[in-house]
């Protein structure tokens, strides 16, 4: 099965990127076909006439059924969301060759018929996992049945909806159905009897997953496929993750589980997940977690956690991602099996730390029994399958801290009235309180709008509460917690403790002198060289680590009387970076910290490259200040590079351990070594399992940007 495997890899890393319009044009005929529905029933009646008509591909990849359009990278589109994708934007910072990639792709009749309907934002919600668990123990069929039973006559508008949630369940039924079809036809023509035997066992599962309980770990993997691609097709766009599939699965595994077969089907789960045609090749940041304790304290690793890291090693592809949560009574082999892949240089699993993170959704008023079921969702935003509304960190705006401080300084009237640091956060806490109030609102609104009018029947169906109140998810979960994204935290930091160090202690500088600087972008390189020796964030430094800890505690405090002002239970930050830190340095100034105008900002919560001159144990001690469980209830990425050639498991362990014993939250290693890195990008056909985090997502090395290539080069660089 191995051989199989390395080559539906193989064909489907070597396909180029084309455009399936084969659902947009469905749902446009669904969309006239059904205009005088209620729009949920509308949104569902699309839904279901997508699944019964789209080309199924049960050949690409065998070992399991699940397509999103007609042909592999074949962009799925969504039209409800709009049909722009733009040359400004993170995704096209990772594939500049995709720029503008759809503008002659579209035919004039669906953009004519979209124009007004769209309802915005190309990448719809995502950033959700829902309780794929129970599809796994009850089947969709026990859901539709809840459905049923709670349309009563006494709530017509929520008696829509929940018809509507019913369509959409069925609609995945029949789909199973007609992938068991498919496949049966399949194995009649294989000639192969490893893909005969694999199109049979799709078509003896599909006709019954993901409708009624899986039998056993093959059923449960293919309805997580089947219900994830799904979710996709309803109209989500990136980072949809799959929760946490070892404890979903963990019931089914009996003494006849063979963990090398098992690693294998993995393996092929996951590139069945790699193929997911939204937005083609581009990375969809869809994670896996597993591992972690469970509300009692008890260790949930298993089989399947060992096999999703080995298959990770095996599939060596950047998406989807695997995460895996540590704590101190984590099964030792899992421990040993991580730090070894994390030594060999695969970049991956990405670890997160159980107690502060559980922590801080206990803290935000969770349940023991949900906080301790959280999963990383996306990049590294934080979520509780089918329980919190979604990555809520995503949908109530972001704080640049950097953006923020630079405009307090270029647009005061007056700086020569600033006398003292505490005078400067103060201009800074008011300009941060009015851009976080506003984002509050907009991000509220806009929660409400997207249920109103792109409202999603199949989600809400797996989300805990949307059922019995008959709601869309973005409206009807218990858990509605409010939240932003965070960047730029450490050239803040580096900006302000250049600026105490400079102007208000040396006085070599003067604040008016310093903002002349910036604006003629350090046409005095003399003033740029003394910003860059002042202190700087990562090296354990409390010259420049105090003002990480201001920044927080006042971004904290402003969000506290919002969550007051709005009624609101507890907000969530996360620090999450994709490769928005180049996207955001675009339209950031020359800034006190040194870095020039249109450079991008630091690419995760640890040292700006270059500056970590006390190594990476300094910088874990600089981040170890931050209260993780207090002001990252919604996580945060911290990249830590160690050199390849002479890091080894014990030592990544003893890192890994020092980091969370003392409350550390997040962690993505990197183990390489600058030559290795220069060679892939001279000989890429050589390098093709290279597997590096880059910023706030996993890629081979060799399909990053040339850009983001010479920054994982240079962060190799700055280790020698």
């Amino acid at each position: 099965m191995k051989s199989h495997i390395q080559r539906i890899r193989n064909e489907l890393l070597s396909t180029p990127d084309t455009v399936c319009l084969e659902r947009a044009r469905l749902v446009t005929e669904a969309f006239r076909e059904h205009a005088g529905d209620p729009l949920p029933l509308k949104r569902a009646n699309a839904f279901a006439h997508v699944l019964r008509n789209m080309t199924l591909d049960v050949t690409s990849n065998p070992f399991f059924a699940g397509n999103t359009s007609s042909h592999p990278r074949a962009w799925m589109l969504v039209p409800e969301h709009g049909l722009r994708f733009g040359d400004r934007n993170q995704m096209v910072v990772e594939n500049p060759d995709l720029t503008n990639f759809l503008a002659d792709k579209i035919p004039e009749d669906l953009r004519t018929f979209w124009d007004g309907r769209s309802v915005g934002g190309s990448c719809a919600v995502g950033h959700l996992a829902v309780d794929c668990g129970r599809v796994v123990r009850d089947g969709l069929q026990t859901i539709i049945d809840e459905t049923e039973a709670c349309c009563n006559g006494g709530d017509p508008e929520g008696d829509v909806f929940r018809q509507a949630m019913a369509t959409s369940l069925r609609a995945v039924c029949d789909w199973a159905v007609r992938y068991a079809a498919a496949a049966g036809e399949a194995a009649e023509r294989a000639g192969d009897p490893v893909i005969r035997a694999a199109h049979l066992r799709v078509a003896d599962a599909c006709l019954h997953v993901p409708a009624r309980p899986a039998r056993d770990v093959f059923e449960g993997l293919q309805a997580i496929v089947l219900i994830h691609l799904a979710l996709h097709l309803e109209g989500h766009g990136v980072s949809v993750s799959v929760g946490l599939p070892d404890r979903a699965l963990a019931h089914l595994i009996d003494d006849g589980v063979d963990q090398e077969r098992t690693a294998d089907l993995v393996s092929a789960f996951m590139l069945k997940l790699t193929a997911n045609s939204v937005f083609g090749r581009v990375s969809k940041t869809q994670a896996i977690t597993v591992g972690g304790l469970n509300h009692l304290g008890e260790d949930q690793c298993n089989l399947l956690t060992r096999c999703f890291l080995e298959a990770a090693d095996c599939v060596r592809v950047g998406d989807p991602h695997v995460f895996l949560r540590w704590h101190e009574r984590i099964s030792d082999d899992v421990k040993t099996q991580a730090s070894a892949l994390l030594a060999a240089g695969l970049s991956m699993p990405l670890l997160v730390h159980d107690e502060p993170t559980a922590q801080g959704f206990l803290n935000a008023g969770c349940i023991p029994e949900d906080a301790w079921d959280y999963c990383v969702i996306g990049c590294n935003e934080l979520g509780i399958p089918g329980r919190s509304m979604e990555s809520s960190t995503s949908r109530h705006g972001m704080i640049q801290h950097l953006a923020i401080l630079n405009e307090t300084l270029l647009e005061h009237p007056d700086p020569e009235s600033i006398g003292t640091m505490e005078e400067l956060l103060a201009c800074v806490e008011a300009r941060t309180r009015r851009r976080l109030r506003l984002a509050r609102e907009r991000g509220e609104n806009h929660r409400h709008a997207i249920a109103e009018r792109a409202p999603m029947p199949f989600t809400s169906a797996l989300m805990n509460g949307c059922i019995a109140c008959g709601k869309d998810f973005n409206v009807g979960m218990p858990y509605l917690f409010p939240g932003l994204y965070e960047r730029g935290l450490t050239n803040a930091a580096n900006a302000l403790a250049a600026i105490e160090q400079l102007v208000f202690k040396d006085g070599c500088l003067t604040l008016p002198g310093l903002l002349a600087s910036m604006r003629s972008d350090f046409e005095d390189p003399a003033i740029r060289e003394q910003l860059l020796s002042a202190p700087k964030w990562g090296n354990d430094d409390d010259r420049a680590d105090v003002w990480a800890q201001a920044l927080v505690s006042m971004r904290d405090r402003v969000l506290d009387d919002i969550d007051q002002e709005f009624s609101h239970p507890a907000h969530f930050v996360c620090h999450v970076v994709r490769s928005l830190h180049h996207t955001d340095g675009w339209g950031i100034a020359a800034s006190p910290d040194g870095r020039l105008a249109g450079t991008p900002v630091c690419d995760s919560i640890g040292a700006q490259t270059g500056s970590a001159a006390n190594g990476p144990t300094a910088t874990l001690r600089s981040v170890l200040k931050l209260d993780a469980a207090r002001f990252y209830r919604g996580g945060y990425n911290l990249n830590v590079a160690l050199p390849g050639a002479r890091t080894t498991p014990q030592t990544v362990r003893v890192l890994i351990d020092g980091f969370f014993g003392e409350g550390g939250q997040e962690l993505q290693i990197n183990c390489f070594d600058a030559a290795t890195l220069r060679e892939a990008g001279e000989n890429p056909d050589k390098h093709g399992d290279l597997v590096v985090r880059f910023a706030g997502l996993s890629s081979r090395f060799v399909d990053l940007s040339p850009a983001e290539q010479e920054e994982v080069i240079a962060r190799a660089d700055a280790m020698v």
